[in-house]
């Protein structure tokens, strides 16, 4: 069934889960890539803010919203606290995707104490605010850590402290935090004297109240804080972040279930000092959106990479008409559907900016042609020619058309294998033209390519990927090096 419906016309989300059905959005459609210029957060309402706290209520409360049926929770991003240059914040914002609008938040009860470099999260119908900086910047006075748990309730506005019992983290700023199986995670950050790297985990839910601190295992990163944390497929993605004098360009990975980490090389792609926000658009990647600093300590404009499955980077560029922020430190991010919102921070000379951009994102689904052509040449479904490879003439089917299309080198050969064909059906049989089922396999003979290397050779063409992996494992070292040898000498030639 499709259901189809005319711009403006709310779709149900009360429909049934089990339901299956198409939705046709007929726009009209936001350029994608491209940056737009949201309404300023003015003055009356908030002020410029860095080191702000930004999260969004539509994915994680809307769906609790939509049990209860309380609505309103949709749509909307909050920001809270953060600095504006003279003194600490402890306001509310909400800014409205829809109307694209802001205003304050409504809220009752005592709320956390003004505070910069602090976490927030959503859970449910509520979001989470812990620790952060705390004082007075103006007077440099009374500054320090916390580590307080405030819970914020959407549908009622009240500010609600958690008290604990037991061991708790210590008080720390700049640190990440995240969301998992109805869990609060909290990872590294600075406590005033050193940087960490310990992790911490508690219930949201339930009368439990206690802190547990979790053992790591794996390639932790270094103690680190001012970095960005996204949750994707049972996984906390950490990346970068100030460790000491030096920092990083890392990628990390902890899987929630067995407790470890894993790192992903970056710095062959990703140069410069970054100050960057890390952000999950529908599971499928990871958005990195920031700035570096170039050697004349200037800040680079905004710019944006995208992580994906194959674990590579990819840099997004534009539309032609974005409205493109300019570099800036300390910003904070939010992704609300197909859009990533990108508020405040520093730019120009530490002065606090109040804007917020929205980034299209490509709403279409994830392109899987490579894979799918993968999986053809894999299944050996439909092949149509067979190469005759190596001294040992192992057979090694394929596609023509596939193989006609990517390879030049291979193309000819085909031709000339099926000249060769023609010329003994025409001696054997008068004619060419003889019944499908009687028609033999073509054979293309490569005589001089190794078997394993071809192979690795044919996945390539199909996918654009060369996969060492498909050595067998058992194999020498030295065996699998002199094979890749092959496969570089062979792809020059077939490739070309």
């Amino acid at each position: 069934m499709a259901i189809a419906g005319p711009p403006g016309l709310e779709f149900d989300h009360n429909w049934p889960e089990s339901a299956e059905c198409l939705t046709l959005d007929f726009g009209p459609f936001e350029t994608v890539h491209r940056w737009k210029c949201m309404p300023e957060c003015d003055e009356f309402v908030g002020a410029r803010i860095d080191s702000s706290a930004i999260y969004t209520a539509l994915q994680t409360v809307f769906h609790s919203a939509k049990q209860t049926h309380s609505g309103g929770l949709k749509d909307a991003i909050y920001v809270f606290g953060g600095d504006n240059g003279k003194w600490m914040l402890n306001d509310l914002l909400r800014f409205d995707v829809k109307e694209k609008s802001w205003g304050r938040a409504f809220s009752t009860g005592l709320p956390p104490a003004p505070r910069y470099h602090h976490s927030a999260v959503v859970h449910e119908s509520s979001m989470f605010v812990f620790g952060g900086f705390t004082g007075d910047i103006h007077s440099n006075s009374n500054l320090k850590n916390q580590n307080d748990l405030f819970e914020y309730r959407f549908q009622t506005g009240q500010w609600i402290e958690w008290k604990f019992t037991g061991r708790a983290p210590v008080p720390r700023s700049a640190h990440g935090a995240a969301v998992y199986e109805g869990k609060l995670w909290i990872f590294a950050g600075y406590d005033g004297n050193f940087r960490l790297n310990d992790m911490w985990t508690i219930p949201l839910v339930g009368e439990n109240r206690l802190w547990e601190e979790i053992s790591q295992t794996g390639d932790c990163p270094p103690t680190c804080c001012n970095f960005p944390v996204a949750v994707a497929r049972d996984s906390m993605f950490v990346f970068s972040g100030q460790s000491g004098a030096k920092i990083t360009n890392s990628l990390f990975y902890f899987t929630f279930k067995d407790r470890c980490w894993t790192r992903i090389s970056t710095e062959h792609i990703l140069r410069g000092a970054p100050h960057h926000q890390l952000d999950v658009t529908a599971t499928q990647w990871l958005a990195l959106i920031g700035t570096s600093m170039c050697l004349e300590e200037r800040q680079t404009p905004l710019f944006l990479m995208i992580f994906t499955d194959s674990q590579t980077w990819s840099v997004i560029q534009p539309a032609q008409d974005s409205q493109v922020p300019s570099g800036r430190l300390f910003h904070a991010a939010a992704v609300v559907g197909d859009a990533m919102y990108v508020f405040g921070g520093t730019v120009d000379n530490n002065v606090r900016s109040g804007e917020m951009y929205r980034f299209q994102f490509s709403s279409y689904p994830k392109c899987t042609l490579h894979d799918d052509f993968g999986k053809l040449l894999e299944s050996q479904q439909f092949t149509d020619v067979d190469f005759i490879v190596g001294i040992e003439e192992k057979r090694i089917s394929g596609h023509v058309v596939f193989v006609a299309a990517r390879s030049q080198y291979l193309r000819n050969r085909i031709r000339q294998a099926m000249e060769a064909r023609d010329k003994h059906l025409e001696k054997v049989y008068g004619t060419t033209a003889i019944p499908t089922q009687d028609m033999p396999t073509l054979e293309v003979k490569l005589q001089d390519a190794v078997p394993e290397a071809f192979e690795m050779v044919l996945n390539y063409i199909y996918t654009d990927r060369i996969d060492p992996s498909r050595c067998k494992k058992d194999q020498n070292p030295n065996k699998i090096v002199l094979i890749m040898m092959d496969v570089y000498r062979l792809a020059v030639q077939v490739c070309n």
